[in-house]
């Protein structure tokens, strides 16, 4: 935060490229977003506003540039002092809600959010895919030790079992407000993300136990074509809260009761869910299985077919860096096409070419003019010249 304070937004982590810095609104958005964060910094680190303020306006610091600016168009009382006051207290009221000083702080944040995510509705297959992928990258947070963290999309797809296409998807269509890219990744380091609060117009319906959902979605049982997302979230509900109705288990995992009935008979035939009363409850085998012995799930995956899949995927990763680098990475750098034959423009279409001769399209007749060779292009048959005709064209072309 020094570095921002004092040299100012120089990667455009804050929302701004430097094609867009000649759009005022663009850059007064910059602008704000850098105060927004100096404020958090200070007011974590136990300053007050006056000494922010005169951080910001009585120093050459870039990061104050937007305050600056302010102070110079509408004065230090009607646009200095009002502007700070209110990102100060915006800052107040994040830092007192965000309470991170340490990396246990951060741990814990990061379980309020998981909770969170658990609580929220997500309804249908691209919404069971956005959670999947949203705990992919919650996970790479936990790992890291907060919410800045490094994830490519390949990791992000093995995490949660899923295709490079899928994840892409997710995360640029369904995830906005929970993720933010703050630097993009190099040939061999991904991407740097940031992980958010999510909309804050989301909405309550789900009461699932988002951890189980991070630590199951990767098994091959879970894949496509295998018990899927549903049985997933149908365990990650039980699991938060057992013996539930057939009715609760719908609304908790946002779905249909036809398909939570579906899927609950699924896992009952495996041995995962056992019911009395009209309530379902999770077998010793699923408790098991849900404490990191997953040989049950393992067994599943073998009867449904999708045994393999999670390594599969994991190998054919490797196989596409291993191409990036060593062959796609060396001619982009050499700035090479790639090698592609070129099409020619005497190349005959084969439904133009019976028995070596070549058809008019149009009359159907045989072009006397043109054969083809052994490699399917047309070759011109010209007369043999007499001695009086090349000099002629030769004198012709000497003119010319």
């Amino acid at each position: 935060m020094e570095r921002l304070l004092i040299e100012g937004d120089l990667e455009g982590t804050y929302g701004i490229t430097a094609r867009k810095r000649r759009d005022k609104s663009i850059s007064d958005v910059h602008g704000h977003a850098i105060t927004r964060a100096l404020a958090a910094a200070a007011f974590r680190y136990g300053w007050n506003l006056a000494q922010f303020e005169k951080a910001l306006l009585e120093t050459p610091a870039k990061g104050g540039n937007h305050v600056r600016n302010k102070a110079h168009r509408h004065g230090y009382d009607k646009g200095a002092k009002p502007y700070l006051e209110r990102v100060w207290e915006g800052a107040q009221a994040f830092i007192t809600s965000h309470p991170i000083i340490d990396r246990q702080g951060a741990v814990e944040d990061l379980v309020r959010l998981r909770e969170r995510i658990g609580s929220l509705s997500w309804r249908g297959v691209s919404s069971n895919t956005a959670l999947r992928l949203l705990m992919a990258h919650w996970e790479a947070a936990r790992k890291s030790g907060g919410r800045t963290y490094t994830l490519s999309f390949r990791e992000a797809a093995e995490i949660a079992g899923c295709t490079v296409g899928t994840a892409y998807d997710a995360v640029t269509r369904r995830l906005g407000g929970w993720l933010r890219l703050v630097h993009t990744g190099g040939d061999d380091k991904g991407s740097t993300w940031r992980l958010l609060d999510g909309p804050q117009d989301a909405v309550e319906a789900g009461g699932l136990d988002a951890g189980v959902v991070g630590r199951l979605m990767r098994l091959d049982a879970f894949a496509h074509r295998g018990l899927g997302s549903s049985s997933l979230k149908i365990i990650a509900a039980l699991n938060l809260e057992d013996g539930q109705s057939l009715v609760d288990l719908a609304d908790a995992t946002c779905m249909s009761r036809a398909t939570a009935y579906r899927h609950v008979r699924l896992l009952e035939g495996f041995g995962f869910l056992q019911g009395a009363g009209g309530s379902w409850w999770l077998t010793e085998a699923a408790r098991t299985a849900l404490q990191g012995q997953v040989e049950e799930f393992d067994r599943v995956a073998e009867q449904l077919g999708t045994a393999g899949t999670a390594q599969r995927r994991v190998d054919m990763h490797k196989l596409q860096r291993a191409v990036w680098l060593t062959e796609t990475l060396p001619r982009l750098r050499e700035r090479r096409m790639p090698d592609v034959q070129p099409v020619r423009g005497d190349e005959v279409p084969a439904e133009l070419v019976r028995d070596g001769l070549v058809i008019d399209p149009v009359t159907g007749e045989v072009l006397e003019d043109f054969a083809v060779a052994s490699d399917g292009r047309l070759i011109l048959l010209e007369p043999e010249l007499d001695y009086d005709e090349l000099v002629r064209r030769a004198a012709l072309a000497c003119a010319a």
